[in-house]
């Protein structure tokens, strides 16, 4: 096992050994450039460069590279400038009960400035009573013995050409080490080699684990087992024992709870054979973490997007019963018992092309009553849910009903806005434009999400009021109808899927209905029509309907009767009214635009 860790590192190494050991080239000369080589994890860089061909008084040793003039002096016509200290890039606060130690960019960038000065520098001295030009080392060391050039991730931004070496022994022989260069080509220039940071020598580890082998006595299964002081003393310090339980490589671990062994009880610790095949640490390179991290991340990728197709499906695969008709005049529908989400788009572009042809009749439309005509006529509609002899009436719906529409036809919101309202809340939606948009291009969305139950006519009200809020957006009063048909999607490509969970319709009770106190009227078992009671509102509506409303009043008559129909629909002591008011409130609004009022303008009444 070579104690050099990675091929470039030996790179490295060779390169200054060659400078070193260069016959034509004793002293540095400009266009050599100078060397800047960071030695990692290993106590004997000194020896080493002994070792490597130097004498001592060819190096010059200091803490810094700054160029004061004893730096110079000293420097002079030397090798080796041999940097050692403690904290290159880093800043230590000690207490009483703790260090703490931080990556300081400051004293980071000061380093990488100062190698920068040093590589381009020029002096002259006094030798012997004579102006010399100084003869600076050629080869920089940097004794890097807590691996701190590279802390917290740090890379230089600048000086991109420093070596890097590690050693996986930190009392490797040197001569080792220069055996294991022998034979390497040099590198063609300095290059980054990430350090690895194991906590532990591998010659402890491997030294520990002969000692545990030849320890143990006591069989559980496959694996030895030790007592917690036992296995301390073995491996000789508390430190390396924690290492060695806490190193995924070998499994090691402590049980939780006492057991008993033959007459022994302790908290064992557990060896598996397999720690005793250890044979050192794998290394890294960047190249191969940076793999490594890719294929992490792309595994994560795929597991997140299998759960996230499983969701889809979960939900694209319910079942449901639709009905569907063109144009929204009538009631009678046609209905089919079982049909999918999955089903449902794939059939879109086969109605619109083969039946509807609604996007080229839309975009040829070039009056707001052509538009009108279209829309009431000739494009699809669905609904979900059993109605009785198939009609679209709310008296005749009999359940079934999983799917919210809503329509979003206030504000000139973006799709994506859109998209974000339901990935925020984490739910199931389809997004798609309606025919305005293919009209006129206004950007006015209808959206689709799932129940997670079937919803009666009281609960669906709730539950689109409900979810309405939670996305914040204005509806129409007309979405919260249960036998309101929605425009099918004109274009399959147009519809956008954003994945997530059906929504929980538990979360949104219907209201109860308030127990009616001595001084409330209790209208629970009359009959009457909302036109017919004695109340300003409601003689403002039987007027409406019958002969319209007079010019100079128009838009706050019908405000009045939007009002009034309105709180009738938001008050649950007066259900039996609530689908009256759905319909008056349609059938008003349509009287409204005959009367001449702008459809914007209504829209605004009735918001």
């Amino acid at each position: 096992m070579d104690e050099i860790i990675f091929e470039k590192s030996k790179k490295n190494l060779k390169k200054v050994y060659n400078r070193i050991n260069s016959k034509s080239l004793t002293r540095y000369m400009k266009m050599d450039g100078v060397l800047f080589l960071a030695i990692g994890g290993y106590n004997r860089t000194f020896e080493l460069l002994l070792e490597m061909g130097l004498e001592r008084d060819e190096i010059a040793t200091f803490s810094n590279l700054a160029l004061t003039q004893t730096f110079i002096n000293e420097t002079h016509e030397k090798q080796v400038v041999y940097i050692r200290k403690i904290n290159y890039l880093t800043s230590v606060n000690k207490g009483d009960s703790y260090s703490k130690k931080w990556l300081d960019l400051n004293v980071a960038d000061g380093f990488e400035e100062s190698m920068m000065i040093y590589k381009n520098a020029e002096r002259t001295l006094i030798v012997n009573r004579k102006k010399v030009e100084w003869s600076k080392p050629s080869i920089v060391i940097l004794d890097d013995q807590s691996l701190n050039l590279q802390f917290d991730g740090h890379r230089f931004l600048y000086q991109t050409e420093v070596g890097f070496v590690q050693i996986r022994n930190r009392n490797a022989e040197p001569s080792t080490i220069i055996a294991e260069i022998k034979d390497v080509e040099e590198a063609e220039k300095m290059m980054f080699a990430l350090y690895q940071d194991k906590r532990v020598d591998e010659s402890e580890v491997l030294d520990a684990l002969n000692r545990i082998r030849t320890s143990c006595f006591r069989k559980l299964g496959d694996a030895w087992c030790m007592k917690p002081t036992e296995f301390k003393k073995v491996v000789g310090s508390q430190k390396l024992a924690n290492a060695i339980k806490e190193m995924p490589e070998l499994e090691i671990y402590q049980m939780t709870s006492n057991k008993k062994i033959g007459k022994d009880n302790a908290r064992w610790i557990v060896i598996p054979e397999s720690a005793f095949e250890f044979k050192g640490f794998d290394y890294l390179d960047e190249d191969e973490l940076f793999e490594q991290e890719l294929q992490q991340e792309l595994t994560a990728e795929e597991e997140y997007a299998q759960k996230q197709e499983q969701l889809l499906q979960s939900i694209m695969s319910i079942e449901l019963p639709i009905n569907i008709r063109s144009g929204y005049v009538g009631s009678q529908m046609s209905h089919s018992p079982s049909e999918t989400l999955q089903s449902f788009l794939d059939g879109v572009d086969d109605i619109e092309n083969e039946k509807i042809h609604g996007i080229e009749l839309l975009q040829g439309a070039t009056t707001e009553e052509e538009y009108k005509h279209i829309k009431k006529y000739s494009l699809a509609y669905f609904l979900d849910g059993v109605y009785a002899n198939n009609e679209r009436e709310d008296k005749n719906y009999q359940g079934g009903k999983r799917l919210i529409a809503i329509d979003v036809d206030e504000g000139e919101y973006e799709r994506s806005y859109i998209e974000q309202k339901l990935e925020g809340q984490g739910l199931f939606g389809l997004i798609y434009p309606t025919a305005k948009y293919y009209y006129d291009e206004s950007k006015r969305w209808r959206i689709i999400l799932m129940a997670d139950a079937e919803m009666s006519k009281a609960q669906y009200r709730e539950v689109v009021a409900g979810v309405a809020t939670l996305l914040d957006l204005e509806i129409d009063e007309a979405s919260k109808k249960i036998s309101q048909l929605m425009g099918y999607p004109l274009s399959k490509k147009d519809v956008s899927i954003v994945i997530g969970s059906a929504v929980n319709v538990a979360q949104f009770q219907p209201k109860l209905k308030p127990k009616p106190s001595g001084n409330v009227v209790d209208f629970s078992s009359s009959t009457k029509s909302l036109t017919d009671f004695n109340h300003e509102q409601a003689k403002l509506l039987k007027s409406v309907l019958q002969s319209g409303a007079p010019v100079g009043s128009r838009n706050e008559t019908y405000r009045q009767i939007y009002l009034y129909l309105k709180d009738t629909l938001e008050n649950p002591q007066l259900e039996k009214w609530h689908e009256e008011a759905e319909y008056l409130i349609e059938q008003t609004k349509t009287q409204a635009i005959l009367d001449g009022l702008p459809e914007k303008e209504v829209e605004v009444i009735y918001r």
